[in-house]
């Protein structure tokens, strides 16, 4: 007997019903971007700072590059004076470069004025590290220790506290589930960053609690246009994943491959026991901890 047409009627029954579950959760999840919402927050912030701006690499490069940071020549990099995000807080956290080597690439972001994270596949520690603070004033690092921890976050501490003219970047917690869509093919309006020094538009989706991901071809309803869109590539590596809420960027990721990076939001009880004992290891006397960015302002919509 044939049973091969119940077999392929069933089946395109379930898949049908998935097709029609994944819909169904996409279309609740638009009313979070209803106005007052986060995800209607950050679509609005972004369109807000980019409005004067055509969205061409001019407007999206911060310290203009390519350069090489060398220690013993006279360099005095600023930032940029037509740039779409001029201002920000939290610009100036993630380094500008490494000696002597290309800048750009590999890049780590400060997450307290002694640890710092990036992606594990890179090796910032073989070089001086040089952070432009907020005055464009140049500070150079050196890491004492690393330690990895699982999808491809590393924790690196300094050699010394970098001053609050440099600062650090919050992080998403891990309850912005209550307040973000996490539908799968859902995206909100992210920020990215490569090894040109661009920031631009990011369509980013926090579904995944192991990887937040990305794409240059989405675009966010109402959000930046999609040649404020960057495709991220080799060598940007490291360089981080982030909104802007307000007037602060706030750390989701890092880039590990082209769409994605480790979803730190769930790495946090891990990355504060190994800051916590890399403080311990070198005798550092404040116990720093990530700094969690309160998302209280908008309404919880679970």
């Amino acid at each position: 007997m044939n049973h091969s047409k119940p077999k392929t009627f069933l089946a395109a029954v379930v898949t049908g019903l998935g097709a029609w579950l994944l819909a169904w959760q996409i279309h609740a999840e638009t009313n979070l971007f209803a106005p007052g919402t986060l995800a209607q927050h950050l679509t609005t912030n972004a369109v807000g700072h980019a409005a004067q701006f055509s969205g061409n690499s001019a407007d999206m490069v911060e310290i203009h590059a390519p350069f090489t940071l060398e220690v013993n020549r006279f360099f005095r990099p600023e930032w940029s004076q037509d740039f779409w995000l001029r201002g920000v807080s939290g610009l100036s956290a993630t380094c500008i470069g490494f000696s002597n080597i290309n800048n750009g690439q590999g890049l780590v972001t400060m997450v307290s004025p002694r640890h710092y994270l990036c992606a594990t596949h890179m090796h910032p520690e073989s070089y001086l590290i040089g952070f432009l603070d907020t005055n464009n004033t140049l500070h150079w690092r050196r890491t004492l220790e690393r330690v990895d921890i699982t999808t491809d976050t590393t924790v690196g501490f300094l050699d010394a506290d970098l001053p609050a003219s440099v600062g650090f970047l919050p992080v998403l917690p891990a309850e912005f589930t209550n307040y973000l869509p996490t539908a799968y093919g859902t995206y909100v309006q992210g920020i990215g960053m490569n090894q040109n020094m661009l920031l631009f538009g990011q369509p980013t989706s926090v579904a995944d609690r192991t990887f937040a991901n990305w794409s240059s071809g989405k675009s966010v309803p109402s959000g930046l246009n999609t040649n404020w869109n960057v495709t991220i590539r080799g060598g940007d590596s490291s360089n981080p994943a982030l909104l802007l809420i307000g007037n602060q960027l706030v750390l989701v990721s890092h880039n590990y491959h082209v769409n994605g990076g480790p979803n730190y939001a769930f790495q946090i009880p891990a990355i504060n026991r190994v800051m916590h004992q890399l403080s311990t290891n070198h005798l550092v006397h404040t116990d720093y901890q990530l700094t969690l960015f309160p998302l209280t302002n908008w309404p919880a919509l679970r």
